[in-house]
């Protein structure tokens, strides 16, 4: 009586979940984790895709359940999805069947019913969108995982999840909301002051570790991933300025917001932010090749080419921005890629000027 009271009378009135405490959660948590142990990824898989996809239609559309109480069987399936998506390699096709999982999932929507009276039907809306059509708490979810388990996951499974989001970021479902785990990610690795490598530590798991002892070889496999699956979706939310998540997301890392970059740019994406992750590159790049760490310069370098390939295929509004960001920034020893900026930009104009003198 006490949760219904506190759900109807709160922010967002609701109504209870089926399953209402912690322990429900923990419980089931934990048996699915049992399960990824045992090595029955099949199993889990078709109980995500389809046990709890069916349980929570069934009960709406046939039951006439709550929508609210159906919650749990959401956030039990992406948590099967998680725990999938992370033990997966990434370099198989059952972890491309993921992504196709739950685009296929997407499409089941929306749920419907008849309603009591005599007009219209009944939509299930949850508090983040309707089922199926948002996937609802997908985003939410994901994040929370990502916060919570990402810095003491190993390197293998932190370099599988990074490649599942991204993978599934770049489909564009639930309204692109999932790239604001790229901006934690990004801020992480580019924005605040990390060091290369401070030792020959192993990146086993360790659940000990936090997200303030993450360094550059911990994050920056992670961040190619996104940049390589995700890198055209990571552009056009740069150009449009893409801002829809909570502000402690999108906020700046403390080195941005000190550099000149970061005082032209608002929070979430922006093409100056694109632009000094860009830099940080190649500054990782050029102290990966003085320690000698040969693997964190390949994935600089790879990273450098997914950003700048993707700018100059689009013609993106970030060159435009690079461009007409004054000598400061055309002079940035560290903006190696600024000469290919800049002829991109002579070109243009050439081809313009042809253009004008053949109409002549």
């Amino acid at each position: 009586m006490h949760n219904l009271r506190d759900s109807l009378l709160g922010p967002s009135p609701r109504g209870t979940p089926h399953l209402t405490t912690s322990e429900d959660f923990r419980i089931d948590q934990e048996d699915i984790r049992q399960c990824m142990a045992r090595g029955e990824f099949k199993e889990i898989r078709g109980a995500a895709f389809s046990n709890r996809t069916w349980i929570t239609t069934s009960r709406y559309c046939e039951l006439g359940d709550g929508v609210d109480s159906l919650e749990v069987y959401i956030h039990s399936m992406w948590y099967m999805y998680y725990q999938l998506g992370r033990n997966i390699s990434y370099e198989t096709p059952d972890h491309e069947g993921l992504i196709l999982d739950i685009v296929r999932i997407q499409g089941m929507g929306p749920l419907t019913r008849p309603v009591r009276g005599n007009y219209g039907v009944d939509i299930a809306r949850t508090a983040e969108g309707i089922l199926w059509n948002d996937l609802p708490f997908l985003a939410t979810d994901m994040t929370s995982f990502w916060n919570s388990d990402f810095p003491t996951m190993s390197g293998t499974h932190r370099l599988n999840f990074a490649t599942f989001l991204a993978k599934l970021a770049s489909t564009r479902v639930g309204k692109d909301r999932l790239c604001q785990i790229a901006l934690i990610l990004f801020r992480n690795l580019f924005e605040e002051r990390q060091g290369l490598r401070s030792g020959e530590e192993s990146d086993d798991e360790d659940p000990k570790r936090s997200m303030h002892q993450l360094e550059i070889f911990h994050l920056l496999p992670a961040a190619v991933a996104w940049l390589r699956h995700t890198g055209h979706n990571l552009v056009l939310l740069s150009e449009v300025y893409w801002n829809d998540c909570p502000s402690i997301i999108s906020k700046g890392g403390e080195k941005f917001i000190e550099s000149e970059l970061g005082r032209r740019s608002p929070t979430g994406f922006s093409p100056w932010r694109y632009i000094y992750w860009l830099k940080r590159l190649h500054e990782i790049q050029e102290e990966a090749k003085e320690a000698k760490e040969e693997l964190l310069e390949e994935y600089a370098t790879d990273a450098i080419e997914y950003m700048v390939s993707t700018v100059m295929q689009r013609n993106s509004e970030i060159l435009r921005a690079y461009q007409n960001g004054g000598d400061d920034l055309h002079q940035e020893k560290h903006l190696f890629c600024r000469k290919s900026l800049l002829k991109s930009e002579a070109t243009e104009n050439e081809d313009s000027n042809d253009s004008k003198d053949g109409a002549k």
